[in-house]
């Protein structure tokens, strides 16, 4: 995998998550509450205009990028909220 440092999201994800932000922390804080540490995940397919959003506890994390990953994830972003979006073969983590 490709892990490239950018600006900015892809436009139609920027859109999607702007324009529901206040219900995705809610569905993050609520989550949290619930699980105590996860992330809120995203695969997103632009072609048939879709996102499917969801939370991860920290079993399926490890099952996705492996414990040393998440601590390193989980420490870089302190307090913030961290959201994981996939979008075909690309990965990017947004830190709210």
């Amino acid at each position: 995998m490709n892990v490239q440092n950018i600006s900015s999201l892809p436009d139609f994800i920027d859109k999607f998550i702007k324009h529901n932000q206040d219900k995705l922390i809610e569905i993050y804080d609520e989550s949290i509450k619930i699980y105590n540490t996860g992330l809120l995940y995203f695969q997103c397919d632009k072609e048939q205009n879709n996102v499917d959003v969801m939370f991860l506890h920290v079993d399926k994390i490890l099952e996705m990028m492996g414990e040393q990953s998440w601590e390193m994830l989980k420490n870089d972003a302190g307090d913030k909220k961290i959201f994981l979006i996939k979008e075909d073969s690309n990965m990017f983590i947004l830190k709210i």
